[in-house]
């Protein structure tokens, strides 16, 4: 896997240190020290052969700058996790790191230089921390942010499918595979998100993917039971379809793939924009009802009536093969920064809001960076990649259906079945909303440069 190519970015990139951290280094950065949420039962990273030993991590990103995904998760990998119930030391070590646009406003070059992490100019080189094999016990890869070309739908083509096939080659050199997180889209298309999964079954990757969404606070707190029988569910959120559509349906399948019989597939998708959003709600095809329960469930949002507000809606139809109705509605004036989920289920209407965390600290990704390092270290998902498949081929489906003019797709391609795995339960929030240390302090001692510029004071 060596590869010797003699230029500035890997000269700059090579002069890192490259020794492990040891757990020392958290030590003085919060006053009242670390807790460990999962209790030492759960502790998977310690053997008996070396009980202090920690899963070392590979960390493959887009871009690494304040507020972007590599910061919000990987950071916490470096520094600690604030949660409700305080700072959770990290159970893995991020040793080597790759970073494909490093621009002015980068800091993962620094942390991960302040933390002793590699950085290698290749993502082979990442995984094998320069020699010939896989030499990493995970990998960690976030494709989210980064300056990249828009396709002709309007999608940013984040090279997704790309990174992940550099991955898989050298899971398939070493012959060894290692569990794989891959933040949000398998990918920007149904056909390379596909790819993606079917290729990480062939070499039986352990894989978790996906949203922050799923793992947030939940307010009231809703989980369905394991065999609910769910007729129709919607789910709100707001901006585009290409960056957030994405997450609002991980919410709404991250709840109906709880129902009974489990995920059937879809049968089809169908994109809508502006006054057809309204004629959808008006002729049924998304319940009125269930709308009006989801956007009450979120507690701030705008009074009045929502198709004065609202400017210009959006909304994905999903017909699921066991007959579930789904939708979700982006309704950006009206919910804001809003995200909730309402369903028929179990013979009534249920609602609830999925709330982040606008803090600093971005704590809802702590809950997902919990969830993330279970799966690390225990190798067993904490959500289905089947989850993240399906979802990524809604939204590229509803997309091409909007450009499309809102003419619905059939889908038989999208038979993707699947159940929650038994006797794995996500970890979630305990509170309705953050609190504690999940609203700060936040950044820790000498990591002050990473505040986002609109938390800085003028």
């Amino acid at each position: 896997m060596k590869n010797e190519e003699n230029n500035p970015r890997r000269q700059f990139i090579k002069k890192s240190a490259g020794a492990a951290a040891s757990l020392s280094m958290f030590s003085g950065l919060f006053p009242n020290g670390f807790i460990n949420l999962t209790g030492p039962e759960n502790d998977l990273s310690r053997t008996e052969k070396n009980p202090l030993a920690l899963k070392r991590i590979a960390l493959i990103a887009n871009t690494y700058r304040n507020s972007a995904h590599a910061d919000v998760i990987a950071t916490k990998l470096f520094v600690g996790i604030p949660t409700d119930d305080g700072m959770v030391a990290p159970q893995v070590q991020i040793v080597s790191v790759w970073i494909d646009q490093i621009g002015a406003n980068d800091t993962g070059v620094r942390i991960a230089k302040m933390n002793n992490a590699t950085l290698y100019p290749t993502i082979a080189e990442a995984l094998t921390m320069g020699g010939d094999k896989l030499a990493v016990d995970a990998v960690i890869y976030i494709g989210e942010h980064g300056d990249y070309p828009n396709s002709r739908l309007g999608v940013k083509m984040y090279p997704r499918m790309n990174y992940l096939e550099q991955i898989f080659r050298v899971f398939d050199a070493s012959n060894k595979s290692v569990p794989l997180f891959s933040d949000k889209h398998l990918a920007y298309s149904w056909l390379d998100s596909k790819w993606v999964y079917d290729r990480a079954q062939e070499l039986q990757v352990p894989m978790m993917a996906g949203s922050s969404l799923p793992y947030c606070w939940r307010d009231p707190m809703l989980v369905h039971p394991i065999g609910t029988k769910i007729t129709e569910a919607v789910a709100i959120g707001y901006a585009s379809l290409d960056a957030y559509g994405f997450h609002v349906l991980e919410i709404l399948q991250c709840m109906v793939e709880r129902r009974a019989g489990g995920e059937t597939g879809v049968a089809s998708v169908q994109g809508l924009t502006g006054p057809a959003v309204w004629k959808a709600i008006d002729d049924g095809k998304i319940s009125k009802e269930l709308v009006d329960a989801a956007c009450n469930s979120i507690k701030i949002r705008a009074a009045g009536n929502m198709r004065e507000i609202v400017k210009d809606p959006k909304a994905v139809i999903v017909r699921y093969n066991d007959g579930l109705k789904g939708a979700i509605l982006m309704l950006d004036e009206l919910v804001n920064t809003g995200w909730a989920y309402a369903a028929k289920a179990g013979g009534k209407t249920v609602a609830t809001e999925f709330v982040l965390d606008n803090s600093m600290s971005y704590s809802h990704f702590s809950y997902l960076t919990l969830n993330i390092q279970k799966f690390l270290v225990s190798g067993k998902p904490q959500g289905p990649v089947e989850r993240t498949l399906l979802t990524s081929g809604i939204i590229d489906m509803g997309i091409r259906s909007v450009v499309d003019g809102g003419k619905e797709r059939k889908t038989p391609f999208l038979n993707v079945k699947y159940s929650p795995a038994a006797g794995i339960e996500p970890i979630l929030p305990s509170s309705p909303r953050p609190t504690g240390q999940s609203i700060g302090p936040w950044p820790p001692k000498g990591y002050e440069f990473i505040i986002p510029d609109k938390f800085k004071k003028q």
